[in-house]
């Protein structure tokens, strides 16, 4: 690297995440074997979205062979873009052409907009920011070191409509033949309530009612549903981010099942902000049978929040009290859990439902350092502890 030693971007806090409209400090340090000529030493700050996908379509005929050829589809928007110089200072004398041999260190700072969609990495696209920070040399090639950092704006689960109530559903079908019906079963479930926060966790009860010659099993999944858009063309992905599951459920019997579901790192509901990009958490139960000639299951779908603030409010609470003592297959969270959840201060955890991703683009060169390999994090209130088991009994 010759003269060049260390050139990196540091955040205070060290983790770098920061709500939307928080002021982001940060300093560069660079060190230097010997003296370095350079004109300057330039930041640039930058938040922006991008989605991009192929898709092989038809496009006509051509001697009576039908044509096929790939699209692709891309669409950015930018958030901000900020630049400044570092170094020389403006009043600093025309001859400052050079640093010596050592470390240096230069503070930023700069406050973000208000208005920010959350940090997200998927598969057709991302919403990221990041630093950059420059050594401009006088004819030789400038040195870089870049580094993302997570933005994270927030969602008060006190202020959504309708996440104190619970989810709650009942559902039956017939199974068999057309000719042949082998009986029939139902399934039911209900959850505490529809908002939450990372690390919190879904009680969630059912019911099966098992009246068919054959056996079942049910299925609670947690799922994230990601519309990604351009002009008029979209495209969606989905992930599931928690099952729990229950297989050979007795012939003739019912089986009552209670468990629990924590939430893993995630971003808030909704990706609002970001105008190519929409998010929405599912919660799907599904019930079906082993019969060899059955094929229909019982299945339901409910959007849950997931937000940033956990509930605090005494009227929240109180709506999940009321709900809970007036039905007693309602999941009910101790008061000490509730407690716990609403005053917690959480900790920013990696979100590992997309994995790592590297943040070099067509602007980075083989002169480019810093941290070019990222994951966001995103806020976790409950201390890292294994699930209590969930219970079951069959009557």
């Amino acid at each position: 690297m010759g003269k060049l030693m260390l050139f990196e971007i540091n955040f205070e806090p060290k983790q770098g995440v920061f709500t939307a409209g928080a002021v982001v400090r940060g300093t560069v340090k660079l060190e230097l074997r010997d003296t370095m000529k350079m004109r300057a030493v330039r930041m640039t700050c930058l938040g922006k979205a991008c989605v991009h996908w192929s898709e092989v379509e038809n496009v006509g005929h051509r001697g009576g062979r039908q044509r096929v050829e790939t699209v692709e589809y891309t669409a950015d928007e930018e958030y901000f873009q900020f630049r400044f110089q570092l170094w020389p200072k403006e009043n600093s004398p025309e001859e400052s052409n050079s640093l010596g041999p050592g470390q240096h260190t230069f503070p930023f700072q700069l406050m973000l907009p208000s208005d920010l969609p959350p940090s997200f990495e998927g598969a057709y696209g991302f919403v990221r920011y990041w630093a950059k920070a420059t050594i401009d040399k006088p004819w030789k090639f400038d040195h870089h070191t870049k580094r993302a950092f997570t933005v994270i704006p927030t969602l008060d689960l006190n202020t959504e409509p309708g996440v104190s109530e619970p989810v709650q559903y009942r559902g039956e079908l017939r199974t068999g033949c057309c000719c042949l019906p082998s009986g029939r079963f139902s399934g039911s479930i209900t959850t505490n309530r529809k908002g939450y926060v990372p690390g919190s966790e879904i009680l969630l009860q059912s019911q099966i009612d098992n009246h068919s010659s054959s056996t079942c099993w049910a299925e609670v999944n947690l799922k994230m549903h990601i519309t990604y858009v351009v002009g008029r063309k979209y495209k969606q992905e989905k992930k599931v981010v928690g099952t729990v599951y229950k297989e050979m459920i007795p012939r003739g019997k019912t089986f009552v099942w209670k468990e629990k579901m924590r939430i893993p790192p995630l971003p808030p509901s909704h990706l609002r902000g970001c105008k190519l990009m929409k998010s929405q958490y599912i919660l799907q139960f599904r019930v079906g049978s082993d019969a060899k000639c059955s094929w229909d299951e019982i299945e339901f779908e409910d959007e849950i929040i997931i937000g940033t603030l956990p509930l605090t409010s005494k009227a929240s609470f109180n709506a999940v009290n009321r709900l809970s003592s007036g039905n007693a297959a309602l999941p009910v969270m101790s008061a000490q859990e509730r407690e716990q959840e609403s005053t917690s201060k959480p900790s920013y955890e990696e979100c590992m439902l997309f994995g790592r991703v590297s943040i070099k683009d067509k602007d980075d060169t083989e002169h480019t350092l810093g941290e070019l390999i990222f994951t966001p994090l995103y806020a976790f209130y409950s201390p890292r502890a294994a699930l209590r088991r969930g219970s079951t009994f069959v009557e």
